[in-house]
C-alpha cells in the first residue's frame, strides 16, 4: 500500500463514491442518503489519486456542546482489515478537535462495536436500535 492521504475539504463527491459502493452495493442498504448530508463534513482517505474510505462528522443535533456525531464510516472491501478503518477513525477525529469536540458519538452496526471498542469506543447503553433492518448500538469516546 502506498503513502495514505487524508482530506477534508472539497470532497463530498469522494465520500459519496465510497458510500454508494459499500453502503448501496455491497450491503444494499436503500436509504443511504439524508438530510444530515446537507450539513455534515467528511474526511476521505486516499491511496494515491483513488479514494479508499469515508466517514462523515457533524455537530451534535441535540445541541450538546463540544460533541460530534461521525458516521458513514466505509473502507472499501480490498482495503479492509489493514488498519484504514482506524485511520479513519482518528482523522474524524482530527477533525472534530479543530472544530472544539471532546466527545465523540457514533451509531455502531452491532458486528463492528468490537472494532469500535479498539478505537477507544464504549457503549452507551445496552439497547439495541435498528437501522435498515440492522441491529446496532450507540457508542461513545471522549477525543
Amino acid at each position: 500500500m502506498q503513502n495514505i492521504t487524508v482530506k477534508i475539504k472539497d470532497n463530498k463527491k469522494d465520500a459519496y463514491s465510497v458510500r454508494l459502493a459499500v453502503f448501496v452495493a455491497e450491503q444494499k442498504f436503500q436509504n443511504e442518503f439524508d438530510d444530515i448530508d446537507n450539513i455534515c463534513e467528511y474526511v476521505t482517505l486516499y491511496e494515491g489519486e483513488k479514494c479508499i474510505a469515508t466517514g462523515r462528522y457533524f455537530p451534535d443535533p441535540k445541541g450538546k456542546e463540544n460533541v460530534f456525531v461521525f458516521g458513514r464510516i466505509a473502507v472499501l472491501k480490498p482495503y479492509r482489515n489493514s488498519h484504514i478503518g482506524m485511520s479513519v477513525i482518528a482523522s474524524l477525529e482530527t477533525a472534530a478537535k479543530l472544530k472544539g469536540g471532546k466527545k465523540a458519538l457514533l451509531l455502531a452496526e452491532e458486528s463492528a462495536v468490537g472494532f469500535y471498542e479498539k478505537c477507544g469506543f464504549s457503549k452507551t447503553e445496552d439497547r439495541t436500535v435498528y437501522s435498515e433492518g440492522c441491529p446496532c448500538h450507540w457508542m461513545e469516546k471522549n477525543i
